[in-house]
This record gives C-alpha cells, sequence and structure tokens, in this order.
C-alpha cells in the first residue's frame, strides 16, 4: 500500500501557465482559497471590526498580489494572510490594474485586470463561493506524512476536513488571519495567550471536566458497555445519589436517552456496527484541541514549538481512550452532536457522517495510511 498521489494545484497552476492556458488557469483558482498578504498592523486593526473587506483594500500596493495555500512565501513576522474566493479576490480590480498569481513559483502570472474581469463574469458557475469550499480531504504536499505529529494531526482531520483544510500541516501561514482571531474571540472567548493556554487545557490538559455525555458513557463503561437502557439510568441515577449530585440526575438521564437514540442512528448510517456502542466523546474534544493549536499558532498566541507539543497531547489522549481511527470518529461525531446537533439530525450530524466514511474509505485518508496505535505509518509516501 501506498499514499494515493496527493492533488497540488500549484503544479497544476504551473502548466497551464507554460502553456499559456489562461482559461484553465483562473478555472483551477476559481476553486481555490485565495490568499493575499496585509500588515499585521493592519490586520489587528481589521478584526477588531465586524466589517468586510475586500483583498485590493488589504494591499497597499499598486499590483495585487494572489496565492494559493502551497505557494504561501515567508513574508516576516510583520505580515500576515487574508483569504477568501476569486470572486472576492478580484472584487474592486480595476482593468488597469495588474493582478498577480502566486509570486516567485514556476506559476507566476501577471494578468491585467482587462483579462481576469470579463473571465470572471462570463464564468461564474466555475468560482466556488469559500463557504462552500467544505468537506475536502486535502493533504498538502509540504506538510506532515509520518511520525508522531503526522498521526496527533491526524487525530483532528474530522476538524480539517470539515473546513477544506490540510489535515497535515501545522504552520501559521496557512490561515485568514482576520478570520481566526475573531473566531477565537466570539466563539471561544479567547483574545490573547493566556486565554488560549486556558481552553488548551480544558480541551485537553489539567482543566479538562467531564461533560455529561462523557459522564454517562464513562459510567455505562465501568459496568459494562452491554447495559439495556432502563439498567443504565437506573446506574446514572444511583451514582447521583451516592455522590449528593440528585440534582444532576434529570439532566444526565436525558443526555442518555439522547445518547441511545444517537447510537441507533449510528448503527443504520454505519459509524457503528450492529451491537456497538460509543465509548466516550472525548475525540470530539481531541480533533478541536487541534484545530485550537493551529489557530493559536496562527494569531500568535504561541510559538511552533508550543503548537506541536498541543498537538502532540491531543494525539496522546487520542490514542489512551480509543482503539481505531473508527472508535474515534464515532467518539468525535457523539460530542459534536450532543453538542450542536440537539436530535435534529441537521447538517451538523450528517456533514460529520460524510466526513466520517470519506476519512474511513478515500485512499488518501490518512486514516488509511497511517496505523492508529502505533503513532508511526505502515507505509511510506
Amino acid at each position: 500500500m501506498i499514499w494515493a498521489a496527493v492533488a497540488d494545484v500549484e503544479a497544476e497552476l504551473a502548466r497551464a501557465r507554460r502553456d499559456g492556458d489562461l482559461d484553465r488557469f483562473l478555472g483551477l483558482l476559481g476553486d481555490e482559497e485565495l490568499f493575499v498578504p496585509m500588515l499585521r498592523e493592519d490586520a489587528e486593526k481589521l478584526a477588531g471590526e465586524q466589517g468586510w473587506s475586500s483583498a485590493k483594500a488589504c494591499c497597499r500596493e499598486r499590483s495585487l498580489r494572489l496565492f494559493t495555500r502551497g505557494a504561501l512565501p515567508d513574508l516576516g513576522a510583520d505580515v500576515v494572510f487574508l483569504s477568501g474566493d476569486l470572486d472576492w479576490a478580484l472584487h474592486g480590480v480595476d482593468a488597469d490594474e495588474q493582478v498577480v498569481f502566486n509570486a516567485g513559483t514556476l506559476g507566476e502570472w501577471r494578468v491585467p485586470g482587462s483579462a481576469v474581469l470579463p473571465w470572471l463574469d462570463a464564468n461564474p458557475h466555475r468560482v466556488t463561493a469559500v463557504e462552500q469550499q467544505v468537506e475536502r480531504l486535502n493533504t498538502a504536499r509540504y506538510g506532515h506524512f509520518d511520525g508522531p505529529l503526522a498521526h496527533a494531526l491526524a487525530c483532528g482531520a474530522h476538524q480539517a476536513v470539515l473546513t477544506a483544510e490540510p489535515w497535515n500541516v501545522l504552520d501559521a501561514r496557512y490561515h485568514d488571519y482576520v478570520a481566526e482571531v475573531r473566531g477565537l474571540r466570539d466563539w471561544w472567548g479567547v483574545s490573547d495567550a493566556a486565554g488560549w493556554r486556558a481552553a488548551m487545557n480544558d480541551l485537553v490538559g489539567p482543566g479538562y471536566t467531564l461533560t455529561p455525555g462523557n459522564l454517562v458513557l464513562v459510567l455505562r463503561a465501568r459496568y459494562g458497555a452491554g447495559l439495556d437502557p432502563w439498567s443504565w439510568a437506573e446506574l446514572v441515577v444511583r451514582w447521583c445519589a451516592d455522590n449528593g449530585a440528585q440534582e444532576q440526575a434529570p439532566a444526565l438521564t436525558d443526555v442518555l436517552r439522547r445518547v441511545v437514540r444517537y447510537e441507533q442512528r449510528f448503527r443504520a448510517d454505519g459509524l457503528l456496527p450492529p451491537s456497538g456502542v460509543v465509548g466516550t466523546t472525548i475525540g470530539w474534544d481531541v480533533a478541536r484541541a487541534v484545530a485550537m493549536a493551529r489557530w493559536g499558532l496562527a494569531v500568535g498566541h504561541c510559538d511552533p514549538l508550543t503548537a506541536e507539543l498541543m498537538v502532540l497531547e491531543a494525539g496522546a489522549v487520542a490514542r489512551r481512550y480509543h482503539q481505531s481511527w473508527a472508535e474515534l470518529s464515532a467518539s468525535y461525531v457523539m460530542g459534536r452532536a450532543l453538542a450542536l446537533d440537539e436530535e435534529e439530525f441537521g447538517e451538523e450530524y450528517t456533514s460529520a457522517v460524510r466526513v466520517h466514511h470519506l476519512l474511513l474509505q478515500d485512499p488518501a485518508s490518512p486514516w488509511l495510511n497511517l496505523s492508529f496505535a502505533a503513532a508511526e505509518p505502515t507505509i511510506q509516501p
């Protein structure tokens, strides 16, 4: 077994550039997230606002420089990137302005606005909005393929695939700085390094506490996964009485009921075998911890070594509580469903199910190329 061929859009762009095929070149870009450099001080101001900004507004130069993810240069600590789709990137560009794609690479192409704007007007169907660029298994040639760090990053593959980010990359450059700052602040209440560290500790560190869903699963696992729902509910009520937590019993038994219903759906959707159950929801925390490490690195809340150590810790937690990629995935989906789905079996649930099957079936998936238990590859890329 070998790794499936890794998609390399930069190589495809270079071939289109060599052939002078602007239609193919722009068509490739239309399905990609594009990045524009911006001074960090300007990006920090923009992150504090609520407004939208075009790529052109981010650039102080006469020509607009745009990069695909794999062509991003290292422009130093004072420069970050914003990202969007091709339509966003070309908004406000004038016909006499130059757009420079992937400067410094074999695919570099300087194209006047008078050439790209008519193409954009004629081909709206060939541009995928960035919010629709989801559920993609992206493996970067410049990322990690083997060793403990690759294994730990693969433990967060669910989150990466959902947002179409390369699962095997840990680098501050490959992010929309403003989006990450706003996301950490608005969704996690994290606005500085101390807050980021606290969030990481809550996910996979000393601050971790059992959620209601995880608590009822732990109790079932302690006394036997074969418990029927009524015996399991009695166990939970008895545990509450023995631990002076009688007031928690109604909420915990309600969570138990939700878990039973989700497990039934999991079996029908192929996430569990016919008699299978979920042992924990820690997979949900592990995947978010890997994402949190990426976000913290992207906005400067930690250095690369700290981010790497946090990802490795998340990978160690994953191996401690799960025996296989499939088990880790079911754990993730259960945690996500309990947190976000509210028994609606809506998009939060169905998208996670699709990603589960993608990661367990696609030949390019790290889950088919990395041994879960060993944290080492079964093959070489």
